[in-house]
Parts: structure tokens; sequence; C-alpha cells
């Protein structure tokens, strides 16, 4: 699956894209991998997840002439995060040690893996063992990839690095039985904001907190058959039968006009109702 192309002054742009064989996660890589030419850029992407037979059918998909493909299979962020951070790290530097002598190098990193709690339950109801289950897979494996993935950027002397964070309404507004769904996306998204203001003087440095909307994928159809509070649950059955969530191929088009600008505010968390306009 690895093909590449193109003038060697061009850029190439590393990707990782985790929980990239469906969803959200898979239209990102493909929308990235269709853009390599408009960009400018020769683009490489990691995508990690668990099933290595369904990371290869979406890089089946995606691979072009300016783009390849490299499936990190076997990642489960709910082991020790030490682990699933070595294997991710260890594949990146094998794609960036395989680059030619004095290219440029760009490197993003899209944190898109990630689970639904129990939607039933009110945070009375949580127990400490799901407490701490949930935020390991969730936060600590997040925040542990993103400290290294910046570590190992910066010493490559990247001349673009990102972490892009897949945020959601909820990080900014409450909602009852999202508690630690909406506790860990606004920690994530604090997360970020600390490492902008770290690197105020490092302008290869960006970080960007990104809501995709209601989306119409797997996840919110579970969203709709358990979230306890009906009247939310009612809200969303509504969206979803007069087709007003957002697919995963117009967010991941508005998430990659973004990145490939490149001038958005480091920190910010942007919705995609800041950029387009939600259904009527």
């Amino acid at each position: 699956m690895a093909t590449t192309a193109g003038g060697s002054t061009e850029p190439h742009h590393i990707f990782i894209i985790t929980g990239a064989n469906r969803g959200l996660g898979r239209a990102i890589a493909s929308t990235a991998a269709g853009r390599s030419e408009s960009a400018g850029e020769l683009r490489h992407l990691l995508l990690v997840g668990r099933n290595r037979q369904a990371l290869e059918a979406a890089g089946a998909e995606v691979v072009n002439s300016r783009t390849r493909v490299h499936v990190v299979s076997d990642v489960d962020f709910a082991q020790p995060p030490r682990r699933t951070t070595e294997r991710v790290l260890a594949s990146l530097d094998q794609v960036v040690t395989g680059l030619p002598d004095n290219v440029r190098v760009r490197l993003t990193l899209v944190q898109n893996a990630g689970t639904l709690p129990d939607l039933s339950k009110t945070v009375d109801q949580y127990d400490e063992d799901e407490i701490v289950s949930y935020t390991t897979l969730n936060f600590v494996s997040y925040s542990a990839l993103t400290a290294k993935f910046l570590a190992y950027s910066k010493a490559q002397d990247a001349e673009r690095i990102a972490v892009v964070n897949i945020s959601s309404l909820l990080a900014v507004d409450a909602a009852a039985n999202w508690g630690l769904y909406a506790a860990v996306k606004a920690a994530r998204d604090q997360l970020l904001k600390i490492v902008a203001a770290e690197h105020t003087n490092d302008a290869r440095v960006k970080t960007l907190s990104y809501a995709p909307g209601p989306l119409d994928n797997d996840m919110q159809a579970e969203v709709r058959a358990s979230l306890g509070d009906e009247t939310q649950r009612a809200a969303y059955t509504q969206m979803h039968r007069e087709r007003k969530l957002v697919s995963t191929g117009t967010t991941a088009h508005v998430l990659c006009d973004l990145l490939d600008s490149w001038d958005f505010a480091s920190g910010a968390h942007v919705d995609i109702y800041d950029i387009v306009a939600p259904p009527s």
C-alpha cells in the first residue's frame, strides 16, 4: 500500500489518526489523503486502531500516488498507556527515519479514538472501577500520547506540529447523563489549551479541539438507544429522523480545511457550526 511521487521540495506530512478503522477517523483519513496534491504535500497516514483487517480496508480505500498508508493495529487504549504510546511512537519513528534526507517534515496527531460511558447513569450512580476504566482509556492514554508525540516531534525539528483533539459541544455545555464523557472532553480541551500556552514562542506548534457536531454514525445510534435523559433522546431521535445529523465526510472536510489553512488559533475549541450553518 505504499506509493510516493512528487518534487523533492514538497514537505512530507505525517498524520497519526487514532480510531481510523471506521466512522470519523476513517473519513478524516480519506479526506486527508485526497487533499495531498491541493495541499502541495506528500502525505503519510498512520492508521491506528485495534482491528488490522478494518484498518487495512480503510487504507486500501485512501492510498494514492501521493499518499502512503501505514497500519498500526492491535492498539488498545484501555491497556497501560506506556505500552500503546510506545507502539504508536515506534511506528512514527519508522516512517520518519525512512524519509529522504533533508526533507521538510510536518507532523499531525489526530486524537479521534474514544468511547461512550454508560449513558443511562447519572453521576451519583458511577462506581470507582468504571471511573478509573473510562478515564484511563479516554484521558490518561490521550494525555500520554500527546506528551510523547510533542516531545518526539520537537526533537525532529518538524516545521509544523499539530495536535488535534476530537472534542464535543459537551466539553463546554453541561447536559444530564453525560458526566464522565463531558468531564473527560473538557479535560482534553484544557490540556491542549495548556500546550498552546506553553508554546506561545514556538510557531511550529499548534493545538486544536474540534467538535464535529452530532454525527450520523454508530456512536450516535448508541446514544439514541441508551441515553437516560428522555428529552435529549427524543431530540436526537428527531434529528436522525429528519436527517439533521452531520455526515462524517462533511465534518472531516471542515476539519481538514482548518488544518490545511494553518490559520486557526492554537488552543482553540472550534465547533463545526462555528464555520458552517446548522440545518434549519
